[in-house]
């Protein structure tokens, strides 16, 4: 094999599974570990990928639109630039039959829907049948709604869903999925958890195929429900944690006695300057109130008037101390 026939064999191999981990990404059931492993093996691969992403979106653009803040509304919108057929010849003639190198997701791409927040951003959402979602900072939400279907993937970070009468809903994320009647809920995504919240209607664990997985484990207004790789377990959700739970809507973020580890762990998710404990023996100091979410200063403040903790800016962030 020449030289010019053994880098054409490497661009044809890499542009391939670029489109493979495309269409993982867009359905999102993408292993980012293996993902990462894969893009750092080689610098054609990252290019290849990256090239892959730029036509497919220039072929569907990001729906989520532009705007920030809490106000920006998302509603369907007919793509524009780039028609699919172009796209397909674009990614160097490895045409549908490499995209559908990943088992068939990507057939389940074309019709997913979706839209992202930024650190330290909330964006309001309007869903197909009119139910309304809400992003919290940094998280990702894809959808696919039909006569027949409500299926909702939660990539990252956090999801308030005010869902309308009509199917079952199917809520996925970390591998679990949540089956939701109409009612309102919050759904964060933890480590190795997708944590449910339900203020009003009912939630189960479910499976792909959208039946129950574990009968009897049923969570109701004022309960959560924990899907993990062990069994689901519903509790009672305290007034306490309730009022967390709703706080981040209006911008605000609630801490009752928790521990300062903890508490600088969940404002850091607001924060694109972070908050750093210098001293371990900070970490076990149990701390509360009600400060906006975006803005630490009163947060830090009640840490250097109430405890005696000072923070020090450092690198666009905070340094905690004695």
């Amino acid at each position: 094999m020449s030289i010019f026939d053994e880098k054409r064999h490497r661009h044809c191999k890499a542009t391939g599974e670029a489109a493979v981990w495309l269409a993982r990404h867009e359905a999102g059931t993408i292993d980012e570990a293996a993902f990462e492993t894969w893009r750092g093996a080689a610098p054609g691969n990252a290019i290849a990928f990256a090239r892959a992403l730029s036509v497919w979106r220039a072929a569907a653009p990001d729906r989520a639109g532009s705007g920030a803040g809490a106000a920006d509304v998302h509603a369907p919108a007919p793509a524009q630039g780039l028609s699919r057929r172009r796209a397909l010849a674009a990614f160097g003639g490895i045409g549908l039959a490499g995209l559908l190198a990943a088992g068939g997701v990507t057939t389940r791409a074309y019709a997913w829907q979706s839209a992202r927040s930024d650190v330290g951003q909330s964006k309001r959402l309007i869903l197909p049948d009119g139910s309304h979602a809400m992003l919290n900072t940094d998280s990702q939400l894809q959808w696919r709604f039909s006569e027949s279907e409500r299926s909702l993937w939660i990539l990252r970070g956090e999801v308030a869903l005010d869902l309308r009468a009509g199917v079952a809903a199917r809520v996925h994320g970390d591998g679990q999925v949540a089956l939701l009647s109409a009612g309102r809920f919050n759904v964060r995504i933890q480590p190795a958890a997708m944590d449910v919240t339900v203020l009003a209607g009912r939630a189960l664990a479910g499976s792909e195929q959208g039946t129950p997985a574990a009968p009897g484990q049923v969570a109701a207004a004022n309960e959560g429900l924990l899907l993990s790789a062990a069994r689901p377990t519903v509790r009672p959700a305290s007034p306490q944690r309730m009022a967390a739970t709703l706080a981040w809507q209006q911008g605000e973020i609630v801490f009752d006695n928790q521990p300062l580890q903890a508490a600088v762990q969940e404002y850091n998710r607001y924060l694109t300057g972070k908050i750093l404990i210098a001293d371990p023996e900070l970490t076990g100091i149990p701390v509360g109130g009600r400060f906006t979410s975006t803005d630490p200063a009163a947060f830090l403040s009640a840490l250097d008037l109430g405890l005696g903790i000072r923070a020090t800016p450092s690198g666009g962030g905070f340094v905690l101390t004695r």
